[in-house]
């Protein structure tokens, strides 16, 4: 039974600064000695996960200096409510010249999120995940994108195939979805074909779903709805990355106040020759979602071979039943790639333990999402961000 959500609109943008270059075919991983003055401009972070107060879908505007130090509005739509919060900080604590670190983005007084993330190769995507044991009761995974201060980002730059990953406690419970869309020119898709697995209304698949980018300013910021069936839907803020391979998505639109999704969305490969040597080196994951041990923030680190195998999957979790534990020796495997990036992967988490993941690279290689809507894990709900070291 589809769950009902009803469109809204937002109208909340964020500039954001970064040096625009159109989407590349060549591997970006190889661009080391990233430092703080590389993340300077204005951010936009979508993070979703349970909180003190329940789950949350939460978009933070943030403009960091040169020592990595940004301020900004923090907006929280959630299952106890709404609200804006000004003037809170996201610090890069620490960061090594593979983009490899951690961060903290304060919410308010007494309360804050210890990030770990990882920075891509081009300097425009971040992930984020808090598996902190000093925060026992936040579960928390996003991602940040930085936009161009070219301003010429347009609308029929989108046109194209994407794949959306997204996460969200909903009117079915926790779920996690699939979208695969093509927008035209003028930013609509009537194609998007949705893939729900979710606790409350199991394992579905619809068809003829609409996407439309409502608004889109020229550094990226914008908003979208994505339709999900008769009377339902989801209006997000978006942010586009400089190089119109990657946005992120985020509802939090008071007029929906029972759905909190958040994603992210990757642009399928037009020059179809991504392959899995391609993926070879190390690359660190976040995750969030529901699985045995309730809700769980996980980051993932392993360093894929030529062959998309990876053996040394160190996997750190914080989870609400099962405390926090660090495990290795886990297994992470492209099981099949597509030459537009679009596949799947297996992630394996201990004996007896697996995830089975939709995936899709960006162009340059530089990132995937991932999203568990495999019916035979019928208590694993899951999404996530990979980025290359």
């Amino acid at each position: 039974m589809k769950n009902n959500r009803k469109p809204a609109r937002t109208g909340l943008f964020v500039v954001l600064s970064l040096v625009t270059v159109m989407s590349l075919s060549s591997v970006s991983s190889a661009t080391g000695n990233i430092v703080k003055s590389d993340l300077t401009g204005t951010w936009q972070i979508a993070l979703r996960g349970n909180t003190g107060c329940g789950f949350s879908s939460m978009l933070a505007n943030v403009t960091m200096n040169t020592a990595g130090v940004g301020t900004g509005t923090l907006l929280q739509h959630g299952q106890c409510g709404n609200s804006s919060v000004p003037g809170q900080t996201f610090t890069i604590k620490t960061l090594a010249t593979n983009g490899s670190g951690t961060a903290n983005l304060t919410c308010g007084i007494g309360c804050g999120w210890n990030l770990k993330i990882q920075v891509s190769p081009d300097r425009s995507k971040i992930n984020l995940v808090d598996i902190s044991a000093a925060n026992p009761g936040n579960f928390v995974e996003g991602s940040a994108i930085l936009a161009s201060t070219a301003d010429n980002i347009v609308i029929p730059d989108l046109a194209g195939s994407w794949q959306t990953t997204l996460y969200a406690v909903d009117g079915c419970g926790n779920t996690s979805t699939l979208v695969t869309f093509a927008l035209n020119s003028s930013g609509v898709a009537n194609n998007a074909t949705e893939t729900q697995h979710s606790a409350g209304c199991g394992d579905n698949t619809s068809t003829g779903n609409t996407m439309t980018i409502q608004s889109l300013n020229s550094d990226g910021s914008g908003t979208a709805n994505l339709s999900c069936g008769l009377g339902c839907g989801w209006n997000f803020n978006i942010q586009v990355s400089p190089d119109r391979s990657t946005f992120n998505l985020i509802d939090v639109s008071s007029v929906n106040p029972g759905n909190f999704p958040a994603g992210l969305a990757v642009r399928n490969s037009s020059a179809g020759n991504i392959s899995v040597t391609n993926l070879a080196g190390p690359w660190l994951v976040s995750l969030y979602g529901l699985n045995g041990c309730g809700d769980t923030a996980t980051s993932v680190k392993f360093t894929l071979n030529a062959s998309g195998v990876a053996t040394n999957a160190t996997e750190t979790r914080h989870s609400a039943g099962c405390g926090n534990n660090t495990s290795t020796g886990n297994t992470m495997t492209i099981q099949s790639l597509n030459p537009d990036g679009s596949g799947t992967a297996n992630l394996s988490c201990g004996l007896g333990c697996g995830w089975i993941f939709n995936i899709q690279v960006s162009p340059d290689r530089s990132t995937f999402n991932l999203a568990d809507v495999s019916a035979a894990n019928p208590g694993n709900f899951l999404s996530g961000v990979g980025i290359h070291q």
